[in-house]
């Protein structure tokens, strides 16, 4: 259960919390397609290319940890697949940060039917082995709440693109979107290092607490920099 609330808040919540803080901060941040885009840009980067990443070092290599949350038995080969199949997720999370065009359309279809599938695959076998392992029946919620938001914020953000005195993609939009993509980033490897840290001392909370404070100071040097130029 433990886990299951760390994983919640890193790869859900967070991104949205370094959103909300990044424009509240960051005064240039003062149009719809800007305030749209910093979002997404955490969204994808922390939600899809840190969740699937972290998530294909933790069905490659602690399958037998990741099996015994689900519920399932240790040593099942298929988690080998799932492991490559979050990375893929994860390397278009990465393309998605660093472009606005159909990529990031074909990245959210993709992590929505893996998340919906995954769902769906967890909801038959409670049904049939009443497995209540937080794994299989917490990691749900997850599995719903993810895709929901990528899928509410694209579509916000395609939607603003069409109206009249939309800035998305001009060249002074793409030359303030840089460095807010370059704070994501950075975020997104301080805080899956400081959770994948956590792991390999056996203080995943430590450890993902530590990283988030430092990826925070991190990005606010940044960001104030920024502005500064």
């Amino acid at each position: 259960m433990t886990l299951f609330i760390l994983r919640l808040f890193l790869f859900t919540l967070l991104p949205l919390l370094f959103a909300a803080v990044q424009i509240w901060l960051d005064k240039s941040t003062n149009s719809r397609d800007r305030r749209l885009e910093v979002v997404l840009i955490y969204l994808f980067a922390l939600s899809m290319a840190g969740n699937g990443i972290g998530n294909f070092f933790a069905h490659f290599f602690m399958s037998d940890l990741v099996a015994e949350s689900i519920g399932w038995p240790a040593g099942n080969p298929f988690q080998l697949e799932v492991a490559f199949s979050n990375l893929a997720i994860g390397l278009l999370g990465i393309l998605a940060v660093s472009r606005r065009d159909g990529a990031r359309e074909a990245a959210v279809l993709a992590a929505t039917v893996f998340s919906l599938g995954a769902t769906i695959v967890h909801f038959m076998d409670i049904v049939a082995t009443g497995n209540l392992a937080p794994g299989n029946s917490y990691q749900n919620l997850i599995n719903i709440l993810r895709p929901a938001l990528f899928i509410v914020f694209l579509y916000a953000s395609r939607r603003a693109e069409r109206a009249p005195g939309s800035e998305a993609g001009t060249q002074a939009f793409e030359i303030w979107r840089a460095p807010r993509a370059q704070v994501a980033g950075t975020v997104t490897g301080i805080v899956a290092t400081g959770y994948g840290l956590g792991f390999a001392i056996q203080q995943p909370v430590l450890g993902s607490a530590l990283g988030v404070i430092v990826a925070a100071i991190v990005a606010y040097l940044i960001i104030s920099r920024a502005v500064k130029d």
